[in-house]
């Protein structure tokens, strides 16, 4: 019987630490809160420039202003194949026909005339690695005959990383500032309570051109790529 006893204290012993264990990393019934908030800016250079260019042509015939198009833009094409770019990098971003009426000064006899014009345009985004030759590409392909230089951008092929990355010191600030401002209060985190992202941005470097090309690429021009950036923020709860 006093065996018995003795293994029934022992339980009881066990259970009533396991409990004690088990509650120690347990928030209380009403605990203290503490929010923070972590933000980190992660910036790097890029590794792809894209480049949007394009072809503009019009006329007072629809037949021939896509005709000349169409020309135009075989020869700007030809000339990125020259330097090396392959199709599967050249694809089309925009292909559009619109016309308007056009009101000219005819003769004395005739006065006022109106005609129909017809604007094709035709752009193309080129992808490359070849970041430091940006100019050089831009130069060539207006040489041949592209007429419209909308942007150039720069930007990463594999941006998942570096957003983890952004993440990752986010979240170190918040927690270095929940300790220290617990250390300042003189009380002991517990633990944490709820974590969020609220927001992450990513932003690649942009220089909008958006203007005609003509006699843009008779010197040579010069495109330096920038640095592209991520930003995250994240917001943590602890209790005490």
């Amino acid at each position: 019987m006093q065996f018995l006893k003795t293994i029934s204290l022992n339980l009881v012993l066990i259970l009533i630490l396991a409990l004690g264990t088990a509650t120690a990393n347990t928030a209380p019934e009403a605990p203290g809160r503490l929010e923070v908030t972590g933000q980190a800016v992660i910036t790097t250079a890029p590794d792809t420039a894209r480049i949007i260019l394009g072809v503009e042509t019009t006329s007072t015939s629809v037949n021939a202003a896509t005709s000349a198009n169409a020309e135009r833009m075989a020869t700007v094409l030809e000339a990125l194949k020259d330097l090396g770019i392959p199709n599967s990098h050249v694809a089309t971003s925009g292909y559009t026909i619109y016309s308007y009426r056009d009101i000219y000064q005819g003769s004395t006899v005739d006065g006022a005339q109106e005609q129909t014009i017809y604007n094709v345009q035709n752009k193309v985004t080129v992808t490359t690695d070849r970041r430091d030759e940006v100019g050089r590409i831009v130069d060539a392909a207006v040489q041949a005959g592209a007429n419209q230089i909308q942007s150039v951008s720069f930007d990463l092929a594999d941006k998942e990383l570096l957003q983890l990355e952004a993440l990752d010191a986010a979240t170190k600030q918040a927690m270095g500032k929940a300790r220290a401002m617990a250390e300042s209060a003189g009380v002991s985190l517990g633990g944490i309570s709820g974590m969020e992202e609220e927001y992450g941005t990513y932003a690649p470097f942009n220089e909008s051109v958006q203007k005609m090309a003509q006699g843009f690429g008779d010197a040579g021009t010069s495109i330096t790529p920038g640095e592209v950036e991520v930003r995250a923020v994240v917001k943590m709860t602890f209790w005490f």
